[in-house]
Order: structure tokens, then C-alpha cells, then sequence
């Protein structure tokens, strides 16, 4: 028997028809198959496509652009409502091919697992999943394929979180609306003594942030911002380990980044830490 499998795909400014899935998707969910596609648009406008009068696609547009962790927490509901086992998360850059919708469905699910993680590469490396046992940075250790019940931090997008797992959690942290949502998440599935499987599939994301040549001030206000908050209030034992990174950082970005905004604002973030010890 297959599992009952929720996509939940987040755009924002751009075309459904467009995303790199959109072939995959649409021929999963026009073969009749238990899979259900939640589709949350923040977008300015709102977009028509095909696939939306589906009976299994549910098309939601906010032009508020909440970020995901609101829209996550809407495809949870959904899922609820058509009692499915799975949901998996997406974003809009990442390449999901059938082959990954096929082993989902089929998928043998254990109660000790709180998700289910591809391997994800973008630009030509591995950026999921993580060792977080440590600060999470470029050294990180890479998992392999298999359970684990070692601290693991994987990106949202390619995510497969049970139903068990989302009861648990309750809701989507929406202090974190977009940035270091993933950190939080896998730290209180790690809370709630749950392994992770990292299962035997590669999937293709293209991760802009990586790059603070191309990175706006806006998304690194973000990101700084969240970074700082899961370390002060969550994941406290690598405060200091933040701290450090953050001035390491700024001097880094002082040498290599044209954005003189982004070395300064590390700096800032640095010494209002230092202020409050």
C-alpha cells in the first residue's frame, strides 16, 4: 500500500510552469496516483495554471510574502485534511524527479524516524545534510546514506517529515519566517529523540545564498537575524562558537566582498553580541 504523499512547493515571483519540478510534478498528480500538491504563492499577483483545478492541488496565494514557515504550517493543515502520511517540503529552485516521488510513496515508514533527507548538491557540492553536533560551517562532516541518531541538520526543500513528526512539533517556528527555519526545525526533531534517514537519492538545488557576491543586503539581514536568534535562544551551546564566526566572518567579507553593507552589518551583529555577553 503507498503512502499518501503532500507536496508542499513555496513560490515567490515566479511562474509554477517554470519551476524545474513542474514536469514531474504534473505527471504524478494527472496518474490518479495518493499524491496531493499544496502550492503556496507569495507572489505580488496571483498565477492561474492547469494543475490548480485538480482535485488533488491546492492552490493558496498571500501577497503578505510571510515566508515559509506560515506556509509550511498550511500544508501541515492540509495534510490533516486529506489524512496524508507524508509532506514533503520543496522550493521553488529545486529539481525533484519522479524517481524521488516514486521511492517516497513506496517508502517503508519507521516510528523512530522524525525525517526523511536526500542528498542535496548545488553548484558542484554537497550543502545537505550536516553534521550539528558542531557549528554548522564549509567544514562540516557529510552524513551518508542511513539512519541516524547523531545530531543532522538538513535544508527545508527536499525535506519529508512524517505525520508523527508534525503532530509533535505543533507548528512551524514563525520566528523564523524564512531564514535558519531548517536549524530549528532539525534541532527540536533532535529534541524530541528522533533519528534521521538520509535516504539513497541526490537531488540538484540551487542555493544563492551560498554566494555574498550576489546575496542583497535585504537577504543578509535575514539571514543574520535568524542566525543570531536560533543560537541565543535554541541551540545555545554554540553561542560562543557564533560569536566567533561572526568576526572571523567580517573579516573575510571586508577582503572578498564588494558589498561593503554585508561586512559592516556582520560587524554590527558582532559587537551588539559582545555588548550583552
Amino acid at each position: 500500500m503507498e503512502n499518501t504523499l503532500v507536496i508542499t512547493i513555496v513560490l515567490y515571483q515566479t511562474k509554477f510552469s517554470k519551476t524545474p519540478s513542474y514536469e514531474y510534478l504534473k505527471k504524478i498528480i494527472n496518474e490518479q496516483r495518493p499524491v496531493y500538491l499544496f502550492i503556496y504563492d507569495n507572489s505580488q499577483k496571483a498565477q492561474e495554471d492547469e494543475l490548480f483545478h485538480k482535485e488533488n492541488v491546492y492552490y493558496v496565494h498571500d501577497e503578505t510574502n510571510p515566508g515559509l514557515a506560515r506556509a509550511y504550517n498550511a500544508g501541515a493543515q492540509y495534510l490533516a485534511e486529506v489524512q496524508g502520511e507524508l509532506m514533503l517540503l520543496l522550493d521553488q529552485d529545486t529539481l525533484v524527479e519522479e524517481a524521488y516521488l516514486e521511492m517516497l510513496c513506496s517508502l517503508k515508514l519507521a516510528e523512530d524516524i522524525g525525517a526523511y533527507v536526500p542528498i542535496v548538491h548545488s553548484h558542484g557540492r554537497q550543502i545537505s545534510p550536516l553534521f550539528s553536533d558542531k557549528y554548522v560551517g564549509r567544514q562540516s562532516e557529510l552524513p551518508k546514506v542511513g539512519t541516524y541518531s547523531e545530531r543532522i541538520m538538513s535544508i527545508n526543500s527536499g525535506t519529508v517529515l512524517p505525520k508523527t513528526t508534525l503532530t509533535s512539533i505543533g507548528s512551524f517556528n514563525l520566528d523564523f519566517p524564512l531564514d535558519f527555519l531548517d536549524h530549528w526545525l532539525f534541532w527540536e526533531i533532535h529534541r524530541l529523540n528522533k533519528k534521521i534517514s538520509v535516504v539513497d537519492y541526490q537531488l540538484e538545488h540551487d542555493l544563492s545564498v551560498l554566494d555574498y557576491q550576489t546575496i542583497s543586503s535585504e537577504r543578509y539581514e535575514s539571514i543574520i537575524r535568524g542566525e543570531t536568534l536560533f543560537y541565543q535562544k535554541y541551540d545555545q551551546d554554540k553561542f560562543y562558537s557564533h560569536k566567533r564566526q561572526l568576526i572571523l566572518r567580517t573579516i573575510k567579507q571586508f577582503l572578498r566582498v564588494k558589498n561593503r553593507k554585508i561586512w559592516r552589518r556582520t560587524l554590527v551583529e558582532y559587537r551588539s553580541l559582545m555588548k550583552g555577553k
